[in-house]
């Protein structure tokens, strides 16, 4: 259990420093709206992840653990050569290890990926700024900013567990920036096929609701089944159908979710495990985040696409019986800097509340042998098990209620409601 203790020494540090933070709310984003942005987002980026990164992996020495070993192993193969899928087991899509390969041509370690990482964070905190600046003054984002950088969520996620999620939040933030500076559609579509060549398999989904609200549909699509073609082109010679490797994620039964805090109740009789359950999960998230698109078809694209990134991969991590909670990393920047209202005390200490939780329930699930509950005698048969139980439900109706924040209500009039 040191990984977990450590996890949430951290949170527990980065919380306080938060709290000092959130007490001079006012006076910091004054003082930081005369600032440089590239400024802000370097210094935050250096003392919140490249500090870290040396202090843990260079001075004190630490190997990296968890998902780094399987990163690790992918980017070291793809990186010599080898074929994914063929020469080598990944859950992701085909050009994540071969990107990570490139990295570690520079610096032939674990210790890359984690830096890798670090630097992909870094990158999306710079392209969001251009994507978020009409909606606030630099003040507020700069301020925004220090908050995420040292948020739990962000912070150990990206130095400690070295997650890529918010390489998916990148990818689409950039094809939105291209097609504001292009004007085409094409390169618009080309860079999101580009993401889901990156990243990993749930990245299509957020292609479904934009599909749904697209004017220019034909001229969407082109550009993507060209890519999937002269993909599965280069790849079903080489591997055949293992390139469906990636669907096997939705095999793998993880927890926090509905099914693994309702099945005890059943006494394991709602059939958790079985595929039916990942369909239902699938068009549970998809579904809303098509109706949240829909309500916003005709708000600013940024508005919408924050609103709907946050409903359909927060309705996923808790619906979907592989998704985990490191997944808030996939969708905390659109919820940092666009829905949470830093104003309202009960909204940013549910959200700290969050992190924590997030981030500390992973490993303490996993250190307890990835437990099933089978009935409710078993969540009381150890005091480990009753606060993993108790943790998974309140991961589960926190991401509730901030899919409900995001979700785009609408008044008795019928018009939707613009939540500040």
């Amino acid at each position: 259990m040191n990984i977990v203790l450590a996890k949430l020494g951290i949170s527990l540090l980065s919380t306080l420093l938060l709290g000092l933070l959130l007490l001079r709310k006012k006076y910091i984003s004054e003082w930081l709206d005369s600032k440089n942005t590239h400024a802000v987002l370097g210094l935050g980026w250096i003392f919140t992840r490249l500090i870290p990164f040396v202090v843990i992996y260079l001075l004190a020495n630490f190997a990296p653990t968890s998902d780094v070993n399987g990163f690790w192993d992918e980017g070291s193969k793809a990186s010599v050569g080898q074929v994914v899928y063929r020469d080598f087991w990944s859950p992701y899509s085909p050009l994540y290890p071969y990107f990570l390969g490139i990295w570690l041509k520079l610096w032939y370690s674990p210790k890359m990926i984690v830096l890798t990482m670090a630097l992909m964070d870094g990158l999306a905190m710079l392209l969001s700024w251009h994507f978020f600046r009409s909606f606030q003054s630099k003040g507020e984002f700069h301020f925004k900013s220090m908050i995420y950088f040292l948020l739990p969520g962000s912070l150990v996620l990206c130095i400690i567990a070295a997650q890529e999620d918010v390489w998916m939040w990148m990818f689409v933030v950039s094809a939105y920036l291209v097609r504001v500076r292009t004007l085409r559609v094409s390169w618009y579509a080309l860079i999101l096929a580009l993401g889901l060549l990156f990243t990993k398999a749930i990245f299509v989904l957020i292609l479904v609701p934009l599909f749904l609200i697209e004017k220019q549909k034909v001229k969407f699509l082109i550009p993507m089944v060209i890519v999937g073609v002269i993909s599965l082109g280069i790849l079903y010679p080489l591997v055949g159908m293992e390139f469906m490797q990636p669907l096997d994620e939705a095999k793998v039964l993880r927890a926090p979710n509905l099914i693994s805090v309702l099945n005890p109740w059943f006494f394991n009789s709602i059939g958790a495990g079985e595929k039916f359950w990942n369909w239902i999960g699938l068009f549970s998230s998809v579904g809303l985040a098509c109706i949240a698109a829909w309500r916003l078809q005709n708000a600013d694209f940024r508005v919408m696409l924050s609103r709907v990134w946050i409903v359909l991969y927060a309705t996923m991590m808790v619906v979907q019986q592989s998704a985990y909670s490191n997944y808030i990393f996939l969708f905390l920047i659109p919820l940092v800097f666009y829905v949470i209202d830093w104003d309202n005390k009960t909204q940013v200490v549910l959200l700290l509340i969050f992190n924590v939780l997030c981030v500390i329930h992973p490993s303490y699930w996993w250190r307890l042998g990835m437990v099933k509950y089978l009935r409710p005698a078993g969540i009381v048969l150890k005091p480990d098990y009753l606060i993993d139980y108790l943790m998974q439900w309140a991961i589960i109706i926190l991401t509730g209620y901030f899919v409900w924040l995001a979700f785009p209500h609408k008044r008795r009039s019928g018009r939707v409601t613009e939540l500040p």
